[in-house]
This record gives structure tokens, C-alpha cells and sequence, in this order.
């Protein structure tokens, strides 16, 4: 069985449905669980014959709820105790927690020592008071990251994230420089949606007109709450021969549309889909000369 979660309250609907001699799940849901335990949990326990297990997993803590980020000891006894059949189990969970108190990456990879299986885990701390926690088992299987930061291991030797296809990039503490776009573009050649959030500065620009960053694969660019420097980034210095779809704050593409960019047009000549964080009701003319005729604008409130 695969389970996609759109909407994460379909867990309150479905909590009562029992399937047992269910042998193989998958459950994914990239849009955060909030009650975890009440709620998806007692879904899992009561799926006592599963054999193989795939959990790819957003969960999220409330203030009102002091918890720590999920780790082996959790999976081993809310989950794994409970199918004694189990003989396959991949995850990758990233769980979110408020005013998050330090742990130590070795601590969360020693819960996995019981696991007959290899398990990773990269913690991170932002400045909006928030910790996350994501550990996956390895081989990586999946294909979306989100809330990648600078310091997330995702330019390891090993590769482990190649086969990754969209990614969304988050950072509150340090820009995202030049060369980490380069590793971006090597690390992950399967890339199609690239969505960032980052309203830092780049501090160590390269001063150059030329694209020499090339994301053969990418169809959907999300450049809305971001600094200025990663739409010159991405559309005036890189290569982007397959992007259909554009998402971005209205104010910076004015300002890329002023730079009169050939490798912008370029890059936008394809786009079938325009979506700005603002309406462009007085500046309409504008956008006709820089995009293709059949591109379809649209923004939030229509």
C-alpha cells in the first residue's frame, strides 16, 4: 500500500481503518504532522504484519509540548515493536521542534545502534527559534529534501543525495554563496524544482555575465522569499534549458527585468508558467517584452 498525505488531517479520518495482513507501506507526507502521536501513530501500531516499510515524514512540535527530536529509541519502541514481521525498514523523517535544546549528531546516531541497518542524521538550528532533526536510512531512497541548509551534509563523497529531484533550500544564519549553487549543480543532476528561502546577502559574489552553472534537469525555480542576489544567481548567471515554471517576488524580477539580461530572457524564454508574489497591473507591457506571448501570469489572490 502507498499512502501520499496532501493533507496531513486525513490521519483523524482514517485512524479507525484497520488492515491486517497488510504487508507492505509506504507513507509519505512532506506537510508537517502535527499531533504525531495521537493521531499517526496508532495508525502504525495497529499494523502488526507489516514486512516492509517506507515512512518519509514531516513532523512538527508544538510549544504546549516539550519533546525531543524523534530518534532510534522512538522508532524502535513506538514503531518497530509493533511489527514483529518487520524485515525492511526505510525512513527519513524530519522532525521540527520550538526552542530546541542542543543535541549532539553522534547522540541521535547512537540511538540507531540496535537497527541492523545504517542510519544518518543531520541536526540544524535556526534563528527563528527552531531545531530540526533529519535522519534517514542509507542508502537514500528519496527524492525531496526541504529545509536544506549551508551546513546539511549534502555534498558528501558518497553521494548519497544524487537521486535527489527537488529540493528546497532554507537558511537564516548564512547566505548561500556562488560556489554552494556550483555544488548544487554537480551533487544533484536530477534536480527539477529548486525552491529557496534565504533574504541574506551573498557575501562572496562572483563578478561574472557568464553561466557557467548549467541544471540540465530543472523545470520549477521558487525564487519568492529570497535576497535579490539568488534570482541574478540562478537566472542571469546559470544555464537553464529546461525550466517551464517560474515562482517569484514581484519587486525582484522587476529588477532582473531592468538588467536586460540575454542569459535571463534565455532562461525565461521557455516558461509557460509565471507566478509573482504581487499582481502586475500597471506593469503588464513589461512582462510581455521580456516573456514568451503564451506564458500565463497569475499571483496569489487569483
Amino acid at each position: 500500500m502507498f499512502v501520499s498525505v496532501p493533507d496531513v488531517g486525513i490521519f483523524s479520518k482514517i485512524k479507525s481503518i484497520s488492515c491486517p495482513n497488510l504487508k507492505r507501506l509506504t507513507m509519505i507526507s512532506y506537510r508537517s504532522i502535527i499531533d504525531y502521536e495521537n493521531l499517526f501513530l496508532p495508525v502504525l501500531q495497529r499494523l502488526s504484519n507489516v514486512k516492509y516499510l517506507i515512512l518519509l515524514l514531516a513532523i512538527e512540535f508544538k510549544r504546549n509540548t516539550p519533546k525531543h527530536f524523534i530518534d532510534g529509541f522512538d522508532l524502535d519502541k513506538d514503531i518497530i515493536s509493533y511489527m514483529p514481521h518487520l524485515c525492511q525498514f526505510h525512513v527519513h523523517i524530519r522532525s521540527i521542534l520550538p526552542n530546541a535544546s542542543h543535541v549532539e549528531v553522534d547522540t541521535i546516531r547512537q540511538s540507531f545502534m540496535k537497527q541492523q541497518q545504517s542510519v544518518d542524521c543531520a541536526i540544524d538550528y535556526f534563528n527563528n527559534n527552531h531545531g530540526q532533526c533529519q535522519i534517514y536510512s542509507l542508502p537514500f531512497i528519496g527524492t525531496r529534501l526541504d529545509f536544506i541548509s549551508n551546513r546539511f551534509p549534502l555534498f558528501d563523497t558518497n553521494k548519497t543525495f544524487s537521486m535527489v529531484t527537488k529540493l528546497l533550500l532554507f537558511d537564516d544564519i548564512q547566505p548561500f554563496e556562488s560556489v554552494f549553487f556550483e555544488c548544487v549543480s554537480r551533487a544533484l543532476p536530477h534536480l527539477k524544482t529548486l525552491d529557496i528561502m534565504n533574504e541574506l546577502e551573498q557575501q562572496e559574489k562572483i563578478e561574472t555575465t557568464t553561466n557557467n552553472l548549467e541544471f540540465t534537469h530543472l523545470t520549477t525555480l521558487i525564487l519568492v522569499d529570497i535576497h535579490l542576489d539568488y534570482a541574478e544567481q540562478l537566472l542571469c548567471r546559470s544555464h537553464l534549458p529546461s525550466l517551464i515554471e517560474l515562482a517569484i517576488d514581484s519587486t525582484i524580477l522587476l529588477k532582473i527585468i531592468a538588467q536586460d539580461q540575454q542569459q535571463a530572457k534565455d532562461n525565461c524564454s521557455r516558461l509557460g508558467t509565471l507566478l509573482t508574489s504581487h499582481p502586475f497591473y500597471h506593469s503588464i507591457d513589461t512582462l510581455r517584452n521580456f516573456f514568451p506571448q503564451d506564458s500565463y501570469v497569475q499571483h496569489p489572490k487569483e
